[in-house]
């Protein structure tokens, strides 16, 4: 029986963040889904547990200008998945208070920049814990 690809939500404000960001998920070996705000990410996780395809792992960015970041986002994702599995990202250190954002319920913290192997640790441990 093949083994089925993981399946993550990545959500930045940053284009060229985003596109490494999946390029990279892409050579771990993850299915990624691309949002550039909390309410894009809101969109497409409706969508896939519509089509019953929802994600093991969401990637959030704390901060989006002009948009909803991930406290924003994060809340209104447990309303439509109380189990989502989500990690907060930020490059602005006074963001990532990361004992707080744990507390909060973020599966995890991940500081920018980051490289394959961060990725990789963090969803090893998100995923499979």
């Amino acid at each position: 029986m093949p083994e089925t690809t993981r399946k993550i939500l990545v959500m930045d404000d940053e284009p060229t963040i985003l596109e490494v960001t999946c390029l990279l998920l892409g050579r771990l070996g993850y299915e990624t889904v691309a949002a550039t705000s909390g309410e894009d990410a809101l969109e497409q996780y409706r969508d896939a547990m519509a089509e019953n395809a929802s994600f093991d792992a969401v990637i959030l960015d704390i901060t989006v200008p002009g948009g909803m970041g991930a406290m924003e986002t994060i809340p209104l994702l447990w309303e439509i998945d109380p189990g989502v599995r989500a990690i907060v990202t930020s490059g602005l250190a006074g963001d990532m208070d990361e004992s707080s954002l744990l507390e909060m319920g973020f599966a995890g913290v991940l500081k920018k920049p980051y490289r394959m192997y961060d990725l990789r640790d963090i969803l090893d441990q998100t995923i499979n814990s």
